[in-house]
C-alpha cells in the first residue's frame, strides 16, 4: 500500500482531532506510505509531509486506499469520487457523524482498524453502485444544479448528463406540487405507468436510506439486485419491486402538467431536465470496494443503529 488518501467533512466537530490522530497513527503503522489530503482537510492539520489536492478526483486518482472522516454523507461523496476517478481504490469509513451506518468505525477503533488493515484481515465487500444518464426528449440542454464533488460544474448545461450513486438515484418533481406521470421499463418490458410524487432506484446499500423511508424493503448490501421504489404513488396497487443488477431501468417522465423534473444522486448531485425526460439507470461497471472490520455483521448494525426488531420487553436479553 503506497498511497493513502483522506477525505473528510471539515465542518463537523471532532474531524480535526480525528484527522490529527489518524495522521499520527498512519505515520507509525505505514511509515513508507504517502498520505494525501484534500485542501480543506490539509487546513486542519500539519500537512507538510502530505500531498495536498484541490480536487477530490485527483486525490482519489492518486490513492490506493481512502479514509473517509465524517458521516455517511462523506462516505457517499468519497464513493462517487472513487467511481469517477479510480475504481481500484478501497474505502474505509471513520464515523464522527450522527448515525454512522455506512461509515461505521468510531475514532476509538482506529488502533484495531489500522492493525487489521496492516495485517490484511479487514473484510472486503463489493458494493453495487448506480450509473444514470439523463436527457430531455425535447432536445433542451440538461442543467447541473448541484455537484458537491466539482463545484465548477454547477450551473453548466449539457445535452446529456451522467450521475453516479452508491445509495440511490431519485426522480422528483421540480418547481411544482403536482404528481409526475412516470413510464417505467425494465429492459424492453413496460413495468407500469404510474402517477406519484417521484420514484427512486436504489442499491442494496441504499435500501436503508431514503428507500426504506419511502416504504422499500431492507436488502442485505452485497445482494446482486436493484430496488425500484415509487414515492407516494397515487394507487394502493403500486409497490416497490426488486430486479436483477443486470437490468437496465428506463424511466420516462412524460407529464404534461410538469415542465421540469429533478434527478438527484445520493442527495448530492442534482440535475434539472425539461419534460418529457428520459432517465436510464444501470449498475455501474465497477463496484465500490469497501473495507470494514469483521467484528460487526451487517445485522448487528441493523439492530444497534436502526433498532431493527427492537422491543422494550427484550431489553437486556440475549
Amino acid at each position: 500500500m503506497n498511497n493513502i488518501g483522506i477525505i473528510g467533512n471539515e465542518d463537523r466537530p471532532q474531524v480535526r482531532e480525528t484527522l490529527v490522530l489518524l495522521l499520527t497513527k498512519l505515520a507509525d503503522r505505514f511509515p513508507g506510505s504517502t498520505i494525501a489530503l484534500s485542501e480543506p482537510m490539509a487546513a486542519l492539520s500539519d500537512s507538510r509531509d502530505c500531498q495536498v489536492f484541490a480536487s477530490h478526483y485527483d486525490l482519489a486518482r492518486f490513492s490506493d486506499i481512502i479514509f473517509s472522516i465524517g458521516g455517511d454523507g462523506t462516505m457517499l461523496m468519497a464513493s462517487r469520487a472513487i467511481q469517477r476517478a479510480n475504481h481500484k481504490a478501497e474505502l474505509i469509513g471513520v464515523n464522527v457523524g450522527k448515525l454512522g451506518f455506512l461509515s461505521e468505525h468510531p475514532p476509538e477503533e482506529l488502533d484495531q482498524l489500522l492493525e487489521e488493515l496492516s495485517g490484511g484481515t479487514l473484510l472486503a465487500e463489493q458494493r453495487l453502485m448506480l450509473h444514470a444518464a439523463v436527457r430531455s426528449e425535447r432536445g433542451d440542454s440538461v442543467t447541473i444544479n448541484r455537484d458537491n464533488l466539482d463545484l465548477s460544474r454547477e450551473g453548466t448545461q449539457q445535452p446529456k448528463v451522467t450521475l453516479d450513486a452508491l445509495n440511490e438515484v431519485v426522480v422528483d418533481n421540480y418547481g411544482s406540487t403536482r404528481m409526475l406521470q412516470l413510464e417505467v421499463f425494465v429492459g424492453s418490458a413496460l413495468l407500469g405507468i404510474i402517477r406519484a410524487d417521484g420514484i427512486m432506484v436504489a442499491t442494496p446499500t441504499g435500501s436503508t436510506g431514503y428507500a426504506v423511508s419511502a416504504g422499500g424493503p431492507i436488502v442485505e448490501p452485497t445482494s446482486p439486485v436493484m430496488l425500484i421504489t415509487p414515492i407516494a404513488p397515487h394507487s394502493l396497487n403500486v409497490r416497490p419491486i426488486i430486479v436483477s443488477q443486470e437490468a437496465t431501468i428506463r424511466i420516462r417522465c412524460a407529464s404534461d402538467e410538469t415542465s421540469q423534473v429533478l434527478i438527484v444522486a445520493d442527495g448530492q448531485e442534482q440535475i434539472i431536465a425539461s419534460t418529457p425526460a428520459e432517465i436510464i439507470v444501470q449498475a455501474a461497471p465497477n463496484p465500490l470496494k469497501l473495507l470494514r472490520r469483521r467484528e460487526r455483521s451487517y445485522f448487528d448494525l441493523l439492530r444497534t443503529k436502526l433498532f431493527w426488531s427492537a422491543d422494550r420487553r427484550d431489553v437486556g436479553r440475549r
